[in-house]
């Protein structure tokens, strides 16, 4: 509160008392209240209909019609790494990528980014031995460096990831190799370290001090390496929240897994809204956690799959709706800017591409599934990196937002697409609509597996956009749709 000085006060004080002055302060309020009264008035018989609305001689623009999907192309909400659409490889024993043309061939088609490998010594207490694989029942006489080779070729950019449990002076040594040109391939430059340690019940304090100190031996082999952790077995919030306090100050990146349980077909489609706000949840530690270099610090999730539950898969892993749900899960992780590991490149139920029935128990493959053959998730997929039918989505992901329940969109400027999901049991006829009508044309692909096995995606044709701008599309259920905007919307001005 401000004070007022005596001589302010005493003429404050003049003012209020003088006769004259209080005269012309009445006649002004009298003559706002005449003034507000005819307003009144007026208001009064317009909206009683005694007085007609005149349309005068401005004109005004016609409303827009609102649209079941609205897409701005140019609210940019993140940005991609051009490697984000990525996979675990998961064939560690034989028949494997590495001696399969045909599954490299599908890989490189499909368009696979990111591709994670576990690595570790053959004898750890000697950082000169020999590089192996290091997943459970792999192949250790698999040649890592051949691996890795075969993993260039086919277009995929390796992250090696490595047991926490390994000496700092083990550490190094691999990123060295791997880092150089002793293996012969392209250098690794994306690490990660450990894996779902709450499987083995490793505590987080434990982790964390590991984690440290190998980061530091792997930083001082190859200080341009990016080294992310902890690969959580799921949304741990209380172990990824002291893995920031503890190692944000080093981390690249923070990883965790995403696999439903036992589950639902309901329960299913429940859980891909609360996987978004996981992830949302994660950014926002990691501003807390780390305010000075969060934006350095990226989300991965290094394994996904709609589920890991032998029964959930054995009921839908086979079928167009794991093709709905997996593209629906890229399709989240990628628009908060994460990347996507998806599991896993070539087993059973749980795959891109069918093979390796030890993976699938031992059992027969399902009727019409030989080795190779892609599965739903392969498909689903490949509605976002065009499968060579058509471009790739966008680094550049923009905002997209569908009003219909069960239908979620996602959207790329630079290609300009749209991929619509439609998550519901039946047909779906709605409009479309980007940039205040600035797109003319379409192109359409859909994805709709109706049979035993998936096919890749089919052509639509082209459709052109209404008066207004606006596209209407009809979606088969359990369906994959994706528009690819023949007029670039984000290179078009933007109608007022």
């Amino acid at each position: 509160m401000h004070a007022t000085s005596q001589t302010r006060r005493t003429d404050a004080e003049r003012k209020l008392a003088d006769p004259a002055r209080r005269a012309r302060r009445r006649s002004r309020l009298i003559g706002v209240g005449l003034i507000l009264g005819t307003l009144l008035l007026g208001v009064i018989l317009v909206t009683t209909g005694n007085v007609p609305l005149e349309s005068g001689p401005a004109n005004t623009a016609a409303p827009v019609p609102k649209a079941d999907i609205s897409v701005d192309f140019r609210a940019v909400v993140a940005i991609d790494d051009p490697a984000a659409i990525g996979v675990d490889e998961s064939t560690y024993g034989t028949p494997s990528d590495i001696h399969d043309p045909a599954a490299q061939r599908l890989l490189q088609k499909l368009g696979v980014g990111y591709a994670r490998l576990w690595v570790t010594l053959a004898n750890p207490a000697d950082p000169s031995s020999r590089i192996t694989c290091a997943a459970a029942g792999c192949d250790t006489g698999l040649n890592v460096d051949k691996w890795v080779q075969m993993m260039d070729a086919a277009g995929e950019v390796p992250v090696a990831g490595i047991p926490d449990t390994l000496s700092p002076a083990d550490a190094a040594a691999i990123v060295k190799h791997f880092t150089g040109f002793a293996s012969g391939g392209e250098p690794i430059t994306t690490w990660i370290i450990g894996n779902e340690p709450e499987s083995i019940d490793e505590n987080v304090t434990t982790y964390d001090t590991r984690f440290n100190a190998l980061y530091d031996a792997m930083k001082k082999a190859a200080p341009s390496i990016k080294i992310g952790g902890p690969a959580t077995l799921g949304f741990d919030q209380p172990f990824l929240e002291q893995f920031l306090a503890d190692c944000g100050s080093r981390a690249d990146f923070v990883d965790f897994h995403f696999y439903p349980g036992h589950e639902t077909a309901a329960q299913l489609l429940a859980g891909l809204p609360v996987l978004s706000q996981d992830l949302g949840t994660l950014r926002d530690m990691i501003k807390t956690a780390q305010p000075g270099r969060a934006d350095a610090i990226a989300i991965h999730v290094g394994e996904w799959n709609f589920s890991a539950d032998p029964g959930t898969l054995g009921d839908y892993a086979f079928t167009g709706f794991a093709s709905v749900l997996d593209a629906d899960i890229l399709g989240r992780i990628i628009t908060v800017g994460g990347d996507s590991l998806a599991w896993g490149s070539k087993n059973g139920p749980m795959s891109l591409l069918y093979g390796d029935v030890l993976a699938a128990g031992g059992s027969k493959p399902p009727a019409g599934y030989t080795q190779d053959k892609p599965m739903p998730l392969y498909e689903g997929i490949s509605m976002f990196t065009g499968q060579g039918l058509f471009p790739r989505f966008g680094t550049n992901v923009v905002s997209a937002t569908s009003i219909v329940p069960g239908v979620d969109a996602f959207a790329s400027a630079g290609p300009d697409e749209i991929v619509i999901v439609n998550t519901n049991a039946k047909k779906e006829k709605l409009s479309v609509r980007g940039n205040a009508g600035s797109p003319r044309h379409a192109e359409v692909w859909q994805l709709h597996q109706t049979g035993k096995v998936p096919v890749a995606p089919v052509s639509k044709g082209t459709i052109a956009a209404s008066a207004s701008g606006t596209f209407t599309v009809t979606l088969p259920p359990d369906s994959v749709t994706t528009l690819v905007l023949v007029t670039p919307a984000s290179a078009t001005p933007a109608k007022s």
